[in-house]
């Protein structure tokens, strides 16, 4: 049935095209037939471009550019601030941002001149859409909320719909996965409400690619598949070739080869055919994973080699990083092991180039997050205060009528009315200046609360980091000794002291890598940290995950404190499910959660009597279709105050330099956006803390128990 649907979408194709065509050409006998060099070719020209920006991309460059030129030297503003913006949308549609941010800037300041709302309000979702392209969230939020603001102004239904909808896609990249629902429910509602069949295509593709984000292929695809019918209705050939991409995506994904490579192989033609050279790579990487599924390496190797030196041509890391990642595999089953190494090796690299990105990019959302947060509620604080003012001046203006209506009768009370009101005039400025120091200050404090977040942050870095360096630096310093004196000794036939000095500058150079690997290690794990997981959920035994991130927490303690001890208490329910859940996320959680309850009863054995035995208890048990694990120690607890704040992104109760304040926050994130779970906190002052962890088990029967015995946890 999915063949023969795609079947009917691929039939479409052709005759909407010819449509499309047919519009194209009655607007090039248009320009043909007005050859003036005037305001009416210029308007002809850019509404040539528009009708033929789908499936004639090089055309439509060709007229906004032609219409640019004459619109400047005519000195026609509104048709160079049109051509302008028609070449900011060609440039982003190509992923070649920083021309487009050019043009939108010089589009907007020309419809800012204008006083052209609507197309401003264009201009700021095409700087948002650009800004989310370079990575730059925190920006794309803050120009979608002034498009917002303005459309909301006119209003314009059509520009509130897409707004919302890129809000959608910014906030699925910076892992807000409930926001980003939330605002392609809002467009839907607002577009379907007047019929907008532009912006439900919009926020529809936008919910298939939130469904995709969580790992939902099956409904993802259903969502795609109601895109695709909306861009045939709307004559959207661009469209519809990203609905071909987006359904051969998934289909590949659900193991629906056939159907994949189908849909991808004409994604691919019509790509081509527009000069779609920003998304040709993507496709390119289904079809070279689609081969690695169907056990062809070398069709396989031929796609990925082609998305690799696309994404080497235009600097796209994640287009390397991917192509790299399928290459290792074909490689390897070619039997290329060294090919397959360096394809590996470039695969690391490129990945923790932009995991680093990825730390950089959540950071700053963040603190932009928090400085919203802050904004809102200064301008709650001055929205009361204007009410009061507003309260007081009508008070006034009372006082005065009454005073006027009574004058002849007291004229000395008007003289002391009069007098009152000056008195309450000061007193306005007085509270208006006030009110501007307060913005002041609250505007100094939100920065200094942001620098104090990120110098926190920096000093935990260097902390974990600046052991093992040491270590490297003093066994490199004495090894350039010993390799001193083994020359010397050389030189002189002293061969056993040369071989003495060589096992001794050989511990040495062990001991730096040793420490080297630490260091390494201690990057390796702040990154692993940091990152937003995007791997698949697979059947876990949560027993032996728990057991093994415990020793691991625990080893680590022992490490830094060998003379310190802790109780370790585990009571773990026999024939335990498996859980369908990310290992490395679950084991970050485990091992934040671990080490809180060490420091805890660490904190609490440095302060009380020494009868005291620390203890950490670890428990797990299934029932009403979910699993518990519950996390206790007998540690120092915390007031109530304190402990509502605990899951608040950079709030930590350790002293400067030992936390970050992120580690509970994120864990959080992990538990209830990442598995559908939950993550409650309950501490004792004085008795210790309870943590209870719950995931659902309805996801837990995946289609990987068919490959059962193939070595999952």
């Amino acid at each position: 049935m999915k063949t023969l649907l795609l079947l009917c979408l691929l039939s479409f194709l052709s005759f909407e095209a010819r449509t499309q065509d047919s519009v194209g050409r009655r607007w090039q006998a248009a320009v043909k037939a007005h050859p003036q060099r005037d305001t009416g070719r210029v308007n002809r020209l850019n509404s040539l471009a528009f009708v033929q920006r789908a499936n004639a991309p090089q055309q439509t460059k060709a007229a906004y550019e032609e219409a640019l030129e004459l619109s400047r030297e005519i000195g026609y503003k509104f048709g160079e601030a049109r051509a302008l913006l028609g070449l900011a949308f060609y440039y982003r549609f190509r992923n070649e941002y920083d021309l487009s941010l050019k043009y939108t800037e010089q589009a907007r300041k020309l419809f800012a001149q204008l006083n052209d709302r609507l197309h401003q309000i264009a201009c700021l979702y095409n700087l948002s859409y650009t800004a989310a392209g370079q990575g730059n969230y925190a920006q794309a939020m803050a120009y979608s909320f002034e498009g917002l603001k303005l459309a909301d102004a006119i209003p314009s239904q059509k520009w509130l719909t897409l707004l919302n909808s890129q809000l959608g896609n910014t906030s699925i990249a910076l892992g807000e996965y409930q926001k980003a629902r939330q605002h392609f429910v809002r467009g839907l509602k607002l577009a379907r409400g007047v019929g907008d069949q532009d912006g439900i295509a919009h926020c529809v593709s936008g919910l298939g690619e939130l469904c995709r984000i969580q790992g939902q292929w099956a409904q993802a695809r259903s969502y795609f598949e109601q895109g695709a019918v909306l861009a045939k209705e709307l004559n959207n050939q661009g469209g519809i070739t990203m609905s071909l991409y987006n359904i051969a995506d998934m289909d590949e994904r659900l193991g629906n080869h056939r159907a994949a490579f189908s849909a991808a192989f004409r994604a691919l033609q019509r790509m081509k055919q527009l000069d779609d050279v920003g998304r040709i790579p993507l496709v390119q990487l289904i079809l070279a994973r689609a081969y690695l599924d169907t056990e062809q390496p070398d069709s396989a190797w031929v796609y990925g080699r082609e998305a690799l030196l696309a994404g080497q041509r235009t600097g796209n890391k994640s287009t390397i990083r991917d192509a790299s990642d399928v290459l290792a595999q074909a490689s390897s089953a070619r039997g290329r092991f060294d090919d397959a190494y360096r394809y590996l090796a470039m695969f690391i690299a490129y990945r923790d180039s932009l995991d680093n990105q990825e730390v950089t990019r959540r950071t700053a959302a963040l603190q932009y997050q928090y400085a919203l947060e802050k904004k809102q509620s200064q301008i709650q604080l001055l929205t009361h205060n204007q009410q009061l003012i507003r309260q007081q001046n009508s008070q006034q203006r009372l006082l005065l009528l009454g005073s006027l209506a009574a004058l002849v009768i007291v004229a000395g009370l008007s003289v002391l009315l009069w007098l009152n009101n000056q008195q309450k005039q000061r007193s306005n400025a007085q509270l208006q200046r006030q009110q501007e120091e307060l913005r002041a200050t609250q505007a100094q404090l939100v920065q200094a609360e942001k620098l104090a977040a990120l110098g926190e942050l920096t000093a935990g870095i260097a902390h974990e980091i600046q052991n093992p360096l040491n270590f490297v630096t003093n066994f490199a310093d004495v090894s350039a000794d010993i390799s001193q004196e083994l020359q010397s000794e050389a030189r002189a036939g002293k061969f056993q002291e040369v071989e003495e000095l060589a096992a001794e500058l050989e511990q040495n150079l062990s001991k730096i890598t040793q420490h080297g690997h630490r260091a390494s290690a201690i990057i390796k794990g702040m990154l692993e940290h940091a990152r937003p997981s995007t791997s698949e959920r697979q059947p876990t035994n949560l027993n032996a995950l728990a057991t093994e991130y415990l020793n691991l927490a625990y080893e680590s303690l022992r490490a830094k404190a060998p003379a310190f001890e802790v109780e370790l208490v585990t009571d773990f329910e026999a024939g335990l499910e498996p859980v369908a859940l990310v290992p490395p996320d679950i084991g970050r959680v485990l091992l934040n959660l671990y080490t809180n309850a060490f420091y805890a009863v660490q904190q609490k054995a440095a302060v009380t009597d020494p009868d005291y035995q620390p203890q950490v208890q670890v428990s797990t048990r299934q029932s009403n279709g979910q699993v518990e694990l519950r996390v206790r120690d007998n540690g120092m607890g915390m007031p109530a105050d304190v402990a509502k704040k605990v899951f608040q992104p950079f709030f930590t109760t350790k002293p400067p330099g030992e936390g970050t304040g992120l580690g509970l926050s994120l864990s959080y994130d992990i538990i209830t956006k990442g598995h559908g779970g939950t993550l409650t906190f309950e501490s004792r002052e004085g008795e210790g803390t309870d943590i209870l962890i719950t995931l659902p088990l309805s996801q837990a029967k995946v289609r990987a128990v068919a490959k059962k015995g193939a070595g999952i946890i």
